[in-house]
């Protein structure tokens, strides 16, 4: 869907070599993965479990069923596998790139508590947008990405309201702070050879939280989830260097231009259920929702007397997502006074081998979640959780535009990502 097009040559060199982002999760760049006891759940109960601090970053409606104030770190590394394997029809000399994801932090903070009985109040902060992809610089699919990296961090101030004994409301507000990396080795020339392009920025934007609680019975939670989009304006001075005369005119108009794209988080809704189906033994649900479609249409312009500009459309679709975990109170035996919990999830894909680049590879997803939670003393309360994320094997066949039509083809084989977290819970 192109606003205005001129000057053919400027807008499919960088449309075709710069991209965005991440190793993906939750179905697109949205991970359930932030630390807490959501981790041992494989992220069932994400908007229905009021009763931790967490309840500030995944549902604000939560912290008014807090008694007293709570305070929660948690932390948690990513581990990855993400190497290409060659199919033979590429036609880029190099390596597979290494591992482009292997270790990466994150976590949060995380705060709640009540002004009076019917007004709670909560504070988080936590990433769980984006990541990063490093590829060896040598690598057969340099001319598309060698470093992406696109890292969201959220602040989120709310308060809730306990309309009556069984109901609750809350509203968020979503300052989310994004950066922005994007490297690439185009080549150079006719004689072959590699030169360079590079681009990074950050932004903040604005958005908003919705959260319902609803407990019918006092053995059953249903929670009601929504965030809202939230855009970002990334504007800085696009380099090329080392580029041949062939290309001297272009690199002339490009070189420094003030380059910007148009990007946001996708709006998401979830409902959950917490059910108490014994004194020892909870079950948790998820069923979610995500709209990639919006994210894959990125504005694009280059500030310069032509002004070039496009909306250029990705090609995503929306994911879906649905989780079922367990967690069962051991209080007697060896385990006495551990809670044990496992869970399993299913996300849908927001691309396909159609639309899928090295930038942003993602697939189908299979979530299987461990946790373990043990009160330390009272009001210190200790949660260890493990997730593995399973994509398998995932094809990409990207081409790239003439004159050179570059094309890695191949798969990604033995796709996975394991989250290793923990958090502390303090009550004041």
């Amino acid at each position: 869907m192109v606003k205005s097009y001129r000057h053919s040559l400027l807008l499919p060199l960088a449309a075709l070599t710069i991209g965005w982002s991440h190793s993906g999760s939750a179905g697109g760049l949205m991970v359930w993965e932030i630390g807490t006891p959501t981790l041992g759940t494989a992220g069932a109960g994400w908007a229905a479990m009021p009763e931790d601090a967490s309840t500030a970053y995944t549902n604000p409606a939560g912290t008014v069923w807090r008694d007293n104030t709570e305070l929660m770190a948690a932390g948690q590394l990513l581990y990855g596998h993400l190497e290409f394997n060659d199919d033979g029809a590429s036609n880029v000399p190099g390596n597979d790139g290494g591992n482009a994801i292997e270790w990466f932090p994150g976590g949060g903070f995380f705060a709640a508590g009540r002004f009076t009985d019917r007004i709670g109040w909560g504070f988080a902060m936590a990433g769980n947008f984006g990541g990063v992809l490093d590829y060896d610089g040598d690598w057969k699919g340099r001319r598309f990405v060698t470093e992406t990296s696109l890292i969201g961090m959220s602040l989120l101030p709310s308060l809730s309201w306990k309309a009556s004994d069984c109901l609750s409301i809350g509203l968020g507000l979503n300052v989310m702070g994004a950066y922005y990396k994007y490297e690439s080795r185009p080549r150079a020339g006719l004689a072959g050879g590699d030169a360079r392009l590079k681009y990074d920025d950050r932004d903040i934007g604005y958005g908003g939280n919705l959260g319902v609680i609803y407990k019918p019975t006092a053995a059953t939670t249903l929670g009601f989830s929504y965030t809202s989009q939230v855009d970002w304006e990334f504007r800085d001075d696009l380099r090329l260097d080392g580029f041949g005369p062939l290309f001297t005119r272009l690199v002339e108009r490009l070189d420094g231009a003030r380059t910007g794209f148009d990007m946001n988080a996708p709006q998401t809704l979830t409902i959950s259920l917490q059910q108490h189906l014994t004194g020892s033994t909870t079950m948790y649900a998820n069923v979610n929702w995500q709209e990639w479609s919006e994210f894959g249409l990125i504005g694009f312009e280059i500030d310069n007397p032509n002004q070039t500009s496009a909306t250029i459309n990705r090609e995503y679709d929306d994911s879906w997502h649905g989780a079922l975990g367990l967690r069962h109170q051991y209080r007697t035996g060896a385990l006495a006074g551990w809670a044990l919990s496992a869970g399993i999830a299913y996300d849908s894909s927001i691309e396909d081998l159609g639309s899928r680049t090295a930038d942003v590879v993602v697939d189908k997803q299979w979530r299987l979640g461990l946790g373990g939670q043990k009160e330390l003393c009272p009001g210190l309360r200790l949660d260890l959780g493990y997730t593995l994320v399973w994509m398998g094997d995932v094809p990409i066949d990207q081409q790239g535009a003439p004159p050179f039509s570059p094309r890695l083809q191949g798969s990604y084989d033995d796709y996975s990502l394991n989250f290793f977290g923990a958090s502390l819970q303090f009550e004041l």
